[in-house]
């Protein structure tokens, strides 16, 4: 399906892009070690723009992660299904925890934004006081395209449930290029 390409190629561009944001991020952290313990002159707007980069780049990081397969799983139950058990598993979790819980983060970070955006919020965790609608503005984006990828996920898995693809060893692969399950 068309759709499900341009989906992961969504999560793929803003894996990539937010991935650069630890240049800055590094940059931010030497400059405050250094004027803390070298200066003793520690700033006033380090420690929010550390926790704001951090915090962009892990939330909108996770569709990516999710592409790449690279969140946690409880192996000790996954790995005693069998491959269509599996697949049957990974649906569920990806329509009920993933896209239902991700869905209503999403409708409460929308809330949660425009709030901060609607009040004009400052931060108040340093004396710098930014405002802090563009850094919860975040955490809506970052939910919405996790829940564009798990509904990619979700219809890949029921896909592959309804025609499985077989290996030449008579297994079950999810996508062309993953491993026997």
């Amino acid at each position: 399906m068309k759709i499900l390409g341009y989906i992961d190629k969504i999560s793929e561009w803003t894996g990539i892009v937010v991935s650069w944001i630890i240049i800055p991020l590094t940059f931010v952290v030497v400059y405050e070690v250094v004027m803390r313990h070298f200066f003793n002159a520690p700033t006033g707007w380090g420690y929010d723009t550390l926790w704001m980069l951090y915090g962009a780049q892990f939330m909108i990081g996770g569709a990516y992660t999710l592409l790449k397969k690279g969140h946690v799983r409880i192996d000790i139950v996954y790995n005693t299904l069998s491959p269509r058990g599996q697949l049957i598993f990974d649906a569920i979790v990806y329509a009920i925890v993933f896209l239902f819980i991700m869905i209503l983060f999403t409708w409460a970070g929308v809330r949660f934004a425009a709030e901060a955006w609607a009040t004009n919020e400052k931060l108040s965790t340093t004396n710098w006081f930014f405002p802090s609608g563009p850094i919860k503005t975040i955490i809506p984006i970052a939910f919405f395209l996790l829940s564009l990828q798990s509904l990619a996920e979700l219809i890949r898995n029921i896909s592959t449930l309804v025609h499985p693809v077989r290996n030449s060893n008579g297994g079950i692969k999810l996508r062309p290029n993953d491993s026997k399950i």
